[in-house]
């Protein structure tokens, strides 16, 4: 069976010729060593804004072929003209001769630029009826560079492609303008098709301007690395896997797209977090029917028709008490979900009681249901003090031993001069293997001291200031502090500051709490209120306040520090 990247089809494509052809190759017992992209986003194509190959078929020693996939019933060829399908009145002057070949020129050329010793693979279009004769001649083509339905079908796909390469390799040999395939026909070799994959493979879609440095660095960051794909991979083979990373290593970003693949699937899908800011960000990012997405406490407090206490006792205890009783006078068949996906889960899983809930809802319950838990077991757990990475995991495992736990060390996010000072003050050994971002700080990440209130207040406003002649707008900073919402020098003066508490809805310089902003990110972020960072709680606090920023991160501590600061040098 060949690597088919991604591995799920997207079940929304109407063409079923392109659903038969993924099924076909993916099937096919020859091709297990093939590579198959499809649906390959072309960002640079040579005459529209963006351009797409159906299927790119990479074989190790042989080549690669871009392959155009036309499953209508009915072609007509009138004029020039290119009517698909019997209902076509209007037609088109692009054949798709020319379609898979501008697309195929597009290809080239990116990867002449960006990874040249690439550029002399074979690379050949294909166009494939899959559900018609093609019988039209023209000197705009020729037999070796389409395959019709019957031939399609009456052999194994495998077969189908080879015989066409070694068709389209002989015709071109006889030309002296390919004398440069005398010397390459047998690539690409293994090592060349792990680069191209890794050059080709398609990242997330990103915005095409930026409006500030914010986007910027936003648009750096919209993108999977290898790690990540393959962990996505792993859910393709895997119904239970628990996914361990720390701050910045893409967790929330696969959290996602795992959702959206198993929606596109037909699965219905609960995806909880803990944070609400953390929901209504998911919520903007996942428009999909087959989605809910929900805090643990909203969804908990569906089955409470009782007045909602402000107590830990009440929401860690009472709540999921009452809620279980609930539910199993309640839940309907409907209610059922097919998948659970839990974010920052370090927040989740230490509580059995809501364990119990979400096991309630779930088809097949935790034990033997379709879970993916996303979390940081280690560092970020600042709702769980008493509760170590084993002692997270054997909360899981004793429901369900046969999973899997999948380790994320790639950060993702953060510059690396950033994020080693934050955990240097934090005083913890680094979780990552290497970082993503190569590129240096816009501002360098720095530690300020204050006495009294009022300097407290003076360094944040000249930091904010600093960040604006920089270059960052209002919306890329983010104050966070140590104590709540409420307590912080930023809801005290936030008339003077000009910020607003932190809504994902509202733009303009915002402020909130450490832990209400867990799981977000910001190109700036400035962390106020510390008035010591010796203890356990406050360490854990500062690393995950201070892993939320793309770009730099702005320490304002308390003169008390200062013995702890000289120390740590």
């Amino acid at each position: 069976m060949s690597i088919m990247i991604p591995r799920v089809y997207d079940q929304s494509t109407p063409s079923p010729g392109e659903k038969n052809f993924f099924e076909r190759i993916s099937n096919d017992n020859k091709t297990t060593d093939w590579v198959i992209l499809h649906s390959l986003n072309i960002a640079h194509h040579k005459t529209n804004i963006m351009g797409e190959i159906d299927f790119l078929v990479i074989i190790p020693k042989v080549g690669v072929l871009a392959v155009e996939i036309k499953a209508h019933r009915y072609i007509s060829v009138d004029c020039g003209k290119w009517y698909m399908g019997r209902n076509d009145q209007h037609g088109t002057v692009r054949s798709p001769f020319v379609q898979v070949n501008q697309s195929m020129f597009s290809l080239k050329d990116y990867i002449r630029e960006n990874y040249s010793p690439l550029q002399n693979i074979p690379i050949f279009p294909l166009v494939i009826f899959t559900h018609t004769e093609f019988s039209f001649k023209s000197i705009e083509w020729n037999s070796n560079q389409y395959v019709s339905c019957k031939e399609y079908r009456s052999q194994p796909i495998s077969e189908v492609l080879l015989k066409r390469f070694k068709k389209i390799k002989k015709e071109y040999l006889t030309k002296s303008s390919t004398k440069w395939l005398q010397s390459n026909q047998e690539r690409p070799n293994k090592k060349e098709v792990e680069k191209l994959v890794e050059l080709l493979r398609p990242s997330l879609e990103s915005p095409s301007e930026a409006v500030s440095l914010g986007d910027e660095i936003n648009i750096d960051l919209v993108k999977f690395t290898a790690e990540q794909f393959g962990a996505l991979d792993m859910m393709e083979d895997n119904s239970r896997l628990i996914f361990n990373g720390a701050a910045g290593t893409g967790k929330t970003f696969i959290a996602i797209e795992s959702a959206i693949r198993a929606a596109t699937k037909g699965y219905k899908v609960l995806f909880v977090c803990m944070n609400k800011l953390l929901s209504e960000m998911l919520r903007l990012a996942i428009d999909n029917e087959n989605i809910k997405v929900t805090t643990l406490h909203a969804l908990m407090r569906k089955y409470d028709p009782s007045p909602a206490e402000d107590t830990s006792q009440y929401w860690e205890t009472d709540l999921p008490q009452v809620c279980y009783l609930n539910m199993l006078e309640q839940i309907k068949e409907d209610d059922f979900f097919d998948l659970l996906i839990m974010d920052e889960a370090q927040d989740i899983i230490g509580n059995e009681l809501w364990l119990d809930c979400l096991d309630l809802l779930l088809t097949d319950g935790l034990s033997n249901g379709k879970w993916h838990i996303f979390g940081d077991l280690s560092y970020q757990s600042i709702y769980n003090h008493n509760m170590s990475k084993l002692d997270l995991l054997n909360n899981i495992k004793n429901r369900n031993v046969n999973n899997s736990i999948v380790t994320l060390r790639k950060n993702c996010r953060n510059v690396e001069t950033s994020a080693r000072l934050s955990m240097t003050l934090a005083n913890i050994r680094s979780p990552y293997q290497s970082y993503l971002r190569n590129n240096k700080s816009i501002i360098n990440s720095k530690i300020r001291v204050f006495v009294s209130e009022e300097e407290q207040l003076n360094i944040l406003i000249s930091i904010i200031n600093k960040c604006f002649d920089a270059g960052f707008i209002e919306s890329d900073i983010i104050i966070l502090s140590k104590v709540a919402e409420s307590k912080c020098i930023s809801f005290k003066y936030q008339d003077k500051l000009s910020a607003k508490p932190y809504k994902s809805d509202v733009k303009g310089l915002r402020f909130t709490s450490i832990h209400k902003f867990k799981g977000l990110e910001a190109p700036i972020i400035i962390l106020t209120d510390f008035d010591e960072i010796e203890s356990d709680n406050s360490k854990t606090l500062l690393f995950t306040g201070a892993s939320r920023a793309t770009d730099s991160v702005h320490y304002i501590f308390h003169k008390n520090i200062e013995k702890y600061l000289t120390a740590q040098r």
